[in-house]
């Protein structure tokens, strides 16, 4: 007795119910475009860090002196730390008038910043204005571009799940004409 073994390939192919499918995937490849170069831009971006000099070295006597880590987080204070010296340094000189860091850095800084305790009112007003506002400031802004990416890739969802079953609701129907409108 042989044993036969089939396989089965099924392809799923877009359904086009009311007529619009071609309008929903011209959306949904410069939705994706769109994103696309945003992450781009994004990889490279560097936001500003309120306090110029100032902030630089306070933020860079912190990471160096003060920033509580533990085993694999000392990579962050390194990298920080060597970030922030380019930076103190093209302050001083006179190469760059702002002090400006890239999402990643601003993220860790504030990972190890949130971390920190204190004691006194003197230590917390010098804590806040060197170090915890300029820092939860950028990454404030920073932020802002993540929720905006992230809009990006539910707005991209929302339009490839038209496409792949076709049919879809009212309310979805209004929300691909909300997005075809913004990317215009």
């Amino acid at each position: 007795m042989t044993s036969k073994t089939a396989k089965l390939t099924i392809e799923k192919t877009p359904v086009d119910v009311d007529g619009k499918l071609e309008m929903r995937q011209k959306l949904a490849a410069d939705l994706e475009k769109k994103l696309i170069d945003f992450r781009a831009e994004l990889e490279n971006k560097q936001y500003l860090v309120e306090g110029q000099l100032a902030s630089a070295e306070g933020l860079h006597d912190f990471i160096t002196n003060y920033a509580k880590w533990s085993f694999s987080e000392s990579m962050g204070i390194i990298e920080a730390a060597k970030q922030l010296e380019a930076c103190v340094k093209d302050l001083k000189t006179g190469k760059r008038k702002e002090l400006m860091l890239p999402n990643l850095t601003i993220e860790a800084i504030y990972y190890f910043v949130s971390k920190e305790t204190g004691t006194g009112l003197q230590s917390a007003l010098t804590y806040f204005n060197t170090v915890l506002k300029p820092i939860t400031d950028a990454l404030s802004r920073a932020k802002q571009d993540k929720e905006k990416k992230d809009q990006m890739e539910k707005d991209l969802a929302t339009v490839q799940s038209a496409i792949d079953t076709g049919a879809i609701s009212e309310m979805e129907e209004n929300m691909i004409t909300e997005i075809a409108e913004e990317l215009k």
